[in-house]
């Protein structure tokens, strides 16, 4: 089924297949195995709410689609009367403004599945990582700390969604998904426009840091430097070119600074910088390495509401997300306990 089908009446039925496990062989028996044990169980459940779902929701669409029509009947039929002077174009926008409530009542059952999903079905998928790891939408990283490390671009407007917390290799691990928007005036009106879109990654240190260093991309070191953003931090020069061609670096310790930014880390950041499209920043602040990775794709998100409620795609999605994920642990080595 898509969309189209939907929408014009084809039978809606409880499907019991989906898209098979993927993972590396070496690690995908273990990946069955627990997709087996703890989500197999819940997927008849699910699938029946996934069917009940999108019934309801085709019946909010028809009901919706009638009411609409006759109020946009009416609407013609009595524009002749209205007076709209000058502004002609308000007529079109209040019955686009009018179509927004219906939208929104019919989507509400598939957004109270997806809903349902992510609380029941979300956490079981993150035990495979460890015992400790959790999945919420409701817990959130401090804002304030992050605006704090210095790392943030300047935002009028901050949402959160997706987090996830655990331990990897002995390195606390926590990640959530932002989108940080501000306001812009262009010919006379407002506009909302998005300075960042993707992950803040939060990695824990063996030992807090005396100084606080951040590394920002480089938009030119005047621009940089001449940043408010970056007030009570010097800029710190250091011998790679092409490190600083990428990268502008600023600090209130500069030998913690050129400790930390060793020639080896440099070349492994300058390597998981390559793998997000040269769009990543990190701070070094009290005991943690933030690190900020700009991505357009959505984390964690679910299989079409139109596949089956078998949770074989998310989990197999997840599972080569937090590998990458681990991946920034391993190439940066943070699980050693000798420095970076």
């Amino acid at each position: 089924m898509n969309i189209f089908s939907f929408i014009f009446g084809a039978q809606i039925k409880a499907l019991r297949s989906g898209d098979r496990l993927q993972a590396p062989s070496d690690e995908l028996e273990a990946l069955k195995a627990h997709y087996q044990q703890h989500i197999e169980p819940l997927t008849s459940k699910f699938e029946s709410a996934r069917v009940a779902s999108l019934k309801a929701c085709r019946g909010r669409l028809y009901l919706s689609a009638a009411i609409y029509a006759a109020l946009l009947l009416l609407a013609l039929m009595f524009k002749p009367m209205l007076n709209l002077g000058s502004a002609p174009e308000l007529f079109y926008i209040v019955l686009v403004v009018l179509l927004l409530p219906f939208i929104w009542w019919l989507y509400r059952p598939i957004k109270h599945y997806k809903q349902d999903v992510k609380q029941r079905i979300y956490p079981q998928i993150f035990k495979y990582f460890g015992s400790d790891f959790i999945f919420s939408r409701e817990h959130k990283m401090s804002l304030s700390k992050l605006k704090a490390s210095k790392i943030l671009p300047y935002y009028d407007n901050a949402n959160f969604d997706d987090y996830v917390q655990g331990t990897y290799k002995g390195v606390e691990i926590a990640l959530n998904e932002l989108h940080l928007t501000k306001q812009v005036q262009r010919d006379k009106r407002t506009e909302t426009q998005t300075v960042f879109r993707g992950v803040m990654v939060e990695l824990s240190s063996h030992k807090p840091f005396d100084g606080h260093t951040v590394v920002v991309k480089n938009r030119g070191g005047l621009i940089n430097f001449l940043s408010g953003s970056f007030k009570g931090l010097e800029r710190v020069k250091l011998e790679d070119p092409i490190f600083e061609k990428q990268f502008d670096v600023f600090s209130t310790d500069q030998i913690e600074a050129r400790f930390l930014l060793t020639v080896t880390f440099m070349e492994r950041l300058q390597a998981l910088s390559a793998s997000f499209d040269n769009k990543i920043q990190c701070a070094f602040y009290q005991d943690r390495l933030l690190i900020m990775l700009q991505s357009k794709d959505n984390r964690f998100e679910m299989a079409s509401i139109f596949k089956g409620a078998t949770f074989e795609y998310e989990f197999s999605q997840i599972n080569k997300e937090m590998k990458q994920l681990f991946a920034i642990v391993d190439l940066l080595k943070l699980d050693r306990s000798i420095g970076l």
